[in-house]
C-alpha cells in the first residue's frame, strides 16, 4: 500500500511538473511563395492561411520581398468571414505564462475605404483568439482599426474583459499606396500587469511602440488557452465596397525575436519597419525545445 501511494504521489508530481513547463517555441512565416500566382492563399502547407481564406490569393502585384505576397479581396456589403483575410493555426497551444508576437505587413492601395459602419464603427484588424479548457470560444485579443481621420486611430480590447484601450496619433493612421508594418505582442494571464498579474499588450507601427497596455487582461480564466491567430476576417457592418489590398511576410510566433525596439522590447519588425532588410525572409517554421 505504501509503495502504491509512492507512486500516486510521483506521477501526479510529474503531471504537476509537465503541466507548469512552458510551451515549446514555434514560428509561423507565412510567405506565400509555394502557390501558383492566382491560386487561393490557403492550403496544407506552413507559408499560407489555414482557414477563413476563401478571397485571398497568391499574387506577384504587389510584393514586399522575395517573388510573390498574398492579395486580400472583400465584396461589397458582406460581413465576409471566410472571404476576408485568413486564420493562421498554432503549431501548439499557448497557456498562462506564455507570449505570441503577431506581425504582418500591409499594403492598402490608394481608393482603399476600411470603415465600417457597424460593430462600433470599427474594422477588426490583428486578433488572437482565446478558448476555454473543453475548446469554447472564450474571447478575442483584438486590434481595431478606427474610422479614417479618427482623433485616435486603433483600439484594444479583450472581448472577455469588455474594457478599451485606444492608442496611435492621427499619423499613425493607414496610409495608402506603401508597405507598412503592424505588430501586436501578447503576454497570457487572466491577471493584467496593473492588478499583480503578467498580461501584457504591445502594439507598434513601423517598429515603434504605440503603447505598453498593463491594464488588459488578456485571458479570461487561468485554465484558458489560444489556439490562433486571425487576420481580418470579419468586416463589422459589412464592406462598403468591393476592393483589395495586399499582405506579405506574417509571423506568428512564441519565440522570443531577437528585434527590439527603442524601449528595449523584444518585436519581430519587418523590412518596412526597420526591423530586417528587403529581400530578407523571416526564419522557416520551426518547432524548439526550450
Amino acid at each position: 500500500m505504501k509503495h502504491s501511494n509512492v507512486l500516486v504521489r510521483a506521477t501526479a508530481l510529474s503531471l504537476l511538473v509537465a503541466l507548469s513547463l512552458p510551451a515549446h517555441s514555434w514560428t509561423r512565416a507565412l510567405t506565400f511563395e509555394q502557390g501558383a500566382v492566382g491560386s487561393k492563399a490557403q492550403s496544407d502547407g506552413d507559408q499560407d492561411f489555414d482557414d477563413a481564406a476563401g478571397g485571398s490569393y497568391i499574387t506577384d502585384e504587389r510584393v514586399l520581398t522575395g517573388s510573390k505576397a498574398a492579395k486580400l479581396t472583400v465584396t461589397g456589403g458582406s460581413t465576409a468571414f471566410g472571404e476576408w483575410g485568413g486564420i493562421i493555426n498554432y503549431p501548439e497551444l499557448l497557456r498562462k505564462g506564455d507570449e505570441v508576437w503577431f506581425s504582418v505587413n500591409t499594403f492598402f492601395p490608394e481608393g482603399f475605404n476600411y470603415d465600417s459602419t457597424g460593430g462600433g464603427g470599427h474594422l477588426k484588424f490583428l486578433r488572437i483568439h482565446a478558448q476555454k479548457s473543453d475548446g469554447s470560444n472564450s474571447g478575442y485579443n483584438d486590434w481595431y482599426m478606427n474610422p479614417e481621420a479618427s482623433t485616435v486611430p486603433h483600439k484594444f480590447i479583450y472581448e472577455g474583459q469588455q474594457q478599451w484601450f485606444e492608442f496611435g496619433a492621427p499619423s499613425d493612421e493607414v496610409q495608402r499606396g506603401r508597405w507598412e508594418t503592424y505588430e501586436m505582442y501578447i503576454k497570457f494571464d487572466n491577471v493584467p500587469v496593473d492588478q499583480g498579474g503578467t498580461a501584457i499588450v504591445r502594439v507598434w507601427k513601423d517598429g515603434r511602440l504605440l503603447r505598453e497596455i498593463t491594464g488588459a487582461e488578456t485571458l479570461n480564466s487561468s485554465s484558458d488557452t489560444s489556439d490562433r491567430a486571425h487576420l481580418f476576417t470579419y468586416w463589422n457592418g459589412a464592406a462598403p465596397k468591393t476592393q483589395f489590398m495586399y499582405v506579405d511576410d506574417i509571423v506568428v510566433t512564441s519565440d522570443t525575436p531577437s528585434n527590439r525596439d527603442a524601449s528595449g522590447n523584444p518585436m519581430v519588425g519587418g523590412a518596412s519597419s526597420g526591423g530586417g532588410a528587403p529581400g530578407v525572409r523571416p526564419a522557416a517554421p520551426q518547432l524548439n525545445v526550450e
